[in-house]
């Protein structure tokens, strides 16, 4: 694994700690804004599970929306990282993954077909899924219920 690429999680992880002490989630916003251009020149799957993995990790922290990590997420076709996310939201759903899930579904259907990104009626099993999760928060139960309705 590079180096570099572990100081900046390394950071991440920091801010994550001490943005849900403070609960300030501007503190991780901002540390993210910070090494956006960083994370853009390295692998971006490996860059996708790290971040991934940070999230599963502070599953109730505010990572904006879509945030810098979101706009990261977006460099690429939706097929790069649909599968991904609906596998993190399997291992610990939270509402930041969710989120971005949702925003692939408001896209061109063509287009998101076309990109590789899952059909609605996937996307409707796995927020079915989120919601009976043992580990979902009673606030990403919430927000998949209001994806369901839309």
């Amino acid at each position: 694994m590079d180096k570099k690429l572990g100081l900046i999680f390394e950071d991440f992880l920091t801010a994550a700690e001490e943005a849900t002490s403070k609960q300030d989630e501007w503190i991780m916003i901002d540390q993210a804004h910070a090494h956006l251009d960083d994370l853009s020149s390295h692998d971006y799957p490996q860059v996708l599970q790290r971040i991934l993995t940070l999230i599963e990790k502070y599953p109730e922290l505010d990572y904006g929306g879509p945030g810098p990590f979101g706009s990261f997420l977006e460099t690429q076709t939706v097929g790069a990282y649909s599968l991904e996310l609906v596998a993190s939201l399997q291992r610990q759903p939270n509402v930041q993954v969710l989120g971005w899930l949702d925003r692939t579904m408001r896209m061109d259907a063509s287009q998101r077909t076309a990109d590789g990104g899952i059909e609605p009626s996937y996307y409707a099993e796995v927020v079915t899924t989120v919601l009976q999760h043992p580990m979902a928060s009673e606030n990403c139960k919430s927000f998949a219920r209001i994806c369901l309705e839309e």
